[in-house]
């Protein structure tokens, strides 16, 4: 797969997306709408230079779509194909959130590097009984081929 780089991305293509973003993240009481923070911009760059596997699909789907409506591109893309409507709103959300008003207003600091004095203690919920009814209803899941499932090994067998 050819990856083209973000900054091949047209200004024609940006206003499209930033059109189609508008309707994925529309503007809702004191939160903007996408394109009002500019997530057609630097944004959507920092977006394809984190994930750069969505670039070739993000871009087939901005193509394709060309000359609709930003409502019209984004029902054709949910409906006729899937994987770009993906990668579109995946870049409208993740640059979206990368913005420190957006970030603000939802209260939301970003990450956090929070100190943890004892790494490797078991934290209070795997001990005092909170999770024993997920140990006794076991595994529900499928796991991957040809990996083992790994417990820590005072969870084994707890009753807590």
């Amino acid at each position: 797969m050819t990856v083209a780089p973000a900054k091949s991305i047209t200004a024609e293509l940006r206003r499209h997306f930033a059109a189609i973003a508008d309707v994925l993240v529309p503007e809702y009481g004191r939160l903007p709408k996408a394109s009002d923070v500019g997530v057609a911009d630097e944004l959507l760059d920092r977006v394809l230079a984190a994930r750069p596997d969505l670039t070739e699909i993000f871009v087939r789907g901005l193509q394709t779509t060309l000359g609709r409506s930003g409502r019209e591109a984004a029902e054709h893309l949910f409906k006729q194909d899937p994987e770009a409507f993906d990668a579109v709103s995946t870049a409208a959300a993740g640059g979206y959130y990368l913005d420190p008003k957006v970030r603000e207003l939802i209260g939301y600091p970003g990450q956090e590097s929070i100190p943890n004095e004892t790494p490797y203690a078991l934290p209070s919920y795997a001990l005092d009984g909170s999770l024993q009814r997920v140990f006794d209803r076991g595994p529900i899941y499928k796991p991957t081929p040809g990996k083992a499932m790994i417990a820590h090994p005072r969870l084994i067998g707890s009753k807590a």
